[in-house]
């Protein structure tokens, strides 16, 4: 699932993720729309911009973490400034942050490394 309120990166990354055998995504662009959706769907993996209008990315996180069904879904966070949420991250535990403007062949290995694909 892709978390990202700026819909033409969202659409990107999803269509990027998409394009790879085996990978899924789910585009949203809103905190309350990603717990929705998590009510119907778990996610094998989780891309969070951090700065969500509203719900930041990590809060988001925080609030997912606490569903005993989501606690082990794999995390990715986006953001332009990584430095400034360091301490955040650290704290949380959260090992994967892609910084903007990113690499998408990064991206494609970090979710690989996260979650394989699915089996045809």
């Amino acid at each position: 699932m892709v978390v990202e309120d700026d819909r033409p990166i969202g659409e990107l990354l999803a269509g990027v993720i998409n394009d790879e055998d085996g990978y899924r995504a789910i585009l949203v662009t809103r905190a309350s729309e990603a717990l929705h959706t998590c009510e119907q769907v778990k996610p094998d993996l989780l891309l969070l911009d951090v700065g969500l209008p509203g719900m930041s990315g990590l809060e988001l996180y925080d609030r997912l973490h606490e569903d005993d069904r989501l606690r082990r879904v794999p995390v990715i966070f986006e953001t332009a400034v990584s430095q400034e949420y360091g301490p955040e991250f650290r704290k949380r535990g959260i090992r994967k942050v892609l910084q903007k403007p990113f690499d998408l062949n990064e991206l494609i290995a970090d979710i690989k490394e996260l979650a394989p694909p699915i089996a045809a």
